[in-house]
């Protein structure tokens, strides 16, 4: 299970479509493809700041050997992969997004399911710890009870 934490605007009425759910751990996306993550995330100055660092890569490259600028450049890459979700958490705090919540799941669906389950209710950020385990321990979201018959050895559901 994945951990996400959610964040929302601040000052705005409460939209499920404005939510942003982060992924917690490494980002392959930006360590495969970084600057059209960061275009993509608009994270414009850790983009300025990561061109920076392949510029300065490349000029140590010339001065030193090119093995050394690899390594460099293979643990920088690292690095950025491993932050690039935290990065994104800082960014929207300073574009004034305050973390409402957390939710886990396989997969961000599954973690938007659980959030929305557990009902707007846990959007205060000082219960924090609450909803996190209200998210955590939510039971999935199933299919609601039909007429059509069901296959297998059982056949009818228990109630």
């Amino acid at each position: 299970m994945r951990y996400y934490s959610v964040h929302a605007p601040l000052g705005e009425p409460i939209s499920p479509e404005r939510f942003a759910f982060i992924k917690d751990g490494f980002s392959w996306p930006a360590l495969f493809l970084p600057v059209l993550w960061t275009i993509w995330h608009r994270l414009w100055l850790t983009m300025v700041w990561y061109v920076v660092f392949v510029l300065a890569i490349a000029w140590i490259g010339r001065l030193m050997s090119q093995d050394a600028a690899t390594i460099m450049a293979l643990l920088g890459a690292v690095l950025l992969a491993l932050e690039a979700n935290n990065i994104r958490r800082m960014a929207l705090e300073k574009r004034g997004w305050e973390e409402i919540g957390a939710s886990f799941g396989r997969n961000i669906s599954e973690a938007e399911a659980r959030f929305f389950a557990t009902g707007l209710e846990l959007m205060d950020p000082r219960d924090r710890r609450a909803a996190i385990l209200r998210a955590a321990y939510a039971s999935e979201p199933g299919p609601e009870t039909s007429e059509e018959p069901i296959l297998g050895l059982f056949p009818e559901p228990d109630k």
